[in-house]
């Protein structure tokens, strides 16, 4: 006959079993987190993708409004942009040479700037006929296109000693 067995089937987690769960779920787990760097990232891209679309649509703006300037305005632009302050020294860049070509031998009675800082007029005074060669040197120094010259010089005696008066203009 046949045996009859009442006693329920008992199912077991077997050992493989575990650890093919425990691979599937830290599969899971790692295919999630990266789904969320990928969306994080999609983020960052339209994010600059739309910062650049802003600064596409200022510059074409700008390129619009610069076409439609009359000359006198553009004219007026160029003045405005020689005149701005640079980052370091003064709002002239005619000043700033002037200052690097300096020397304390060298007495300036007088300065007078004009065309926006483009042209500059030097008057002093100096002990020797050297020191006044020297800075008018030290202003062509670097700046090739840029025209430096002696205008007069004479001399002239106070007090007993000999002063050379110059005017040195510098565009």
């Amino acid at each position: 006959m046949r045996s009859l067995d009442f006693a329920p089937v008992r199912r077991r987690i077997t050992p493989w079993a575990a650890a093919m769960i425990g691979a599937a779920a830290l599969a899971a787990a790692f295919a999630v987190e990266e789904a969320v760097r990928v969306d994080a990232l999609n983020d960052e891209v339209e994010q600059i993708q739309a910062q650049l679309d802003q600064r596409q649509r200022a510059h074409e703006r700008e390129q619009r409004r610069r076409k439609s300037m009359t000359p006198e305005q553009k004219r007026i632009e160029r003045v405005v942009a020689a005149q701005q302050a640079h980052t370091e020294g003064s709002a002239l860049p005619v000043v700033d040479r002037i200052e690097r070509a300096w020397s304390p031998d060298l007495a300036l009675t007088s300065l007078s700037v004009d065309k926006a800082g483009a042209v500059a007029r030097i008057e002093g005074g100096a002990a020797s006929l050297s020191h006044i060669y020297q800075f008018v040197e030290r202003l062509n120094d670097g700046h090739t296109e840029r025209r430096t010259g002696l205008l007069q010089h004479r001399a002239k005696v106070v007090d007993g000693r000999t002063i050379h008066l110059f005017s040195v203009n510098v565009e």
